[in-house]
């Protein structure tokens, strides 16, 4: 399973920095989504995270694809409503994301060619306090529409893991739960427990169908 570690518009650049400096090894991917930086931001807070050591293929840059070509590095994460932006050169770490929230969404999605899904929010959230939870059944539903990997969103613990993965999803993306935590790291390495616990379960199950 993928753990996609995203920023939630709390932090200063120094802060998520520091932050994404101290968790990337745990991550699958960590996603700058400052809707309120402005271009020169992002491209400072990209700079200082690959100056600190955070491998460019890890960094995805939400809602501004040519931004992210320029800095040639590992993907974008478009919004629901955002078309599928094609570079002339793709690099063979790049990936495109989108957030979707229905499978009509999904399914337009995976015939644009994104390479996957974020869908949620799946647990209560406090960021969407007034909405209810999709849930794992809808989660399910529509990792079965698709073959391309659904990455689940919106509440999510470590102890869910096992649930999402059974579900259908193939990963899991954390805002708050990691950026706003108390201690990231910490955090970041029971999602990370969790996730190896759901390898290691999926292992002795295809061991056993063999015997």
């Amino acid at each position: 399973m993928e753990l996609h570690a995203i920023s939630t518009g709390q932090q200063s650049i120094d802060q998520l920095v520091k932050i994404a400096s101290q968790i990337y090894s745990w991550t699958t991917a960590i996603h700058i989504r400052e809707k309120k930086w402005s271009d020169s931001q992002v491209i400072d807070a990209v700079q200082q995270l690959i100056h600190t050591g955070v491998p460019p293929s890890k960094i995805r840059i939400n809602s501004r694809p040519q931004l992210a070509v320029d800095l040639n590095i590992g993907g974008v994460h478009l919004s629901e409503y955002m078309s599928y932006i094609t570079t002339d050169d793709p690099l063979s770490r790049w990936k495109v994301g989108r957030s979707v929230h229905s499978i009509e969404q999904a399914l337009q999605a995976q015939d644009e060619g994104v390479d996957y899904l974020f869908y949620g929010h799946i647990y209560a959230t406090t960021s969407k306090p007034d909405l209810s939870p999709r849930g794992l059944d809808q989660l399910e539903k529509l990792c079965h529409a698709v073959s391309i990997p659904v990455i689940a969103i919106g509440g999510i613990q470590p102890e869910h893991c096992q649930d999402i993965h059974q579900a259908g999803a193939t990963g899991i993306a954390v805002m708050s739960g990691i950026f706003e935590a108390e201690h990231p790291q910490h955090v970041c390495r029971l999602y990370n427990e969790s996730i190896q616990q759901v390898t290691f379960t999926d292992l002795q199950s295809q061991s056993l169908g063999k015997k």
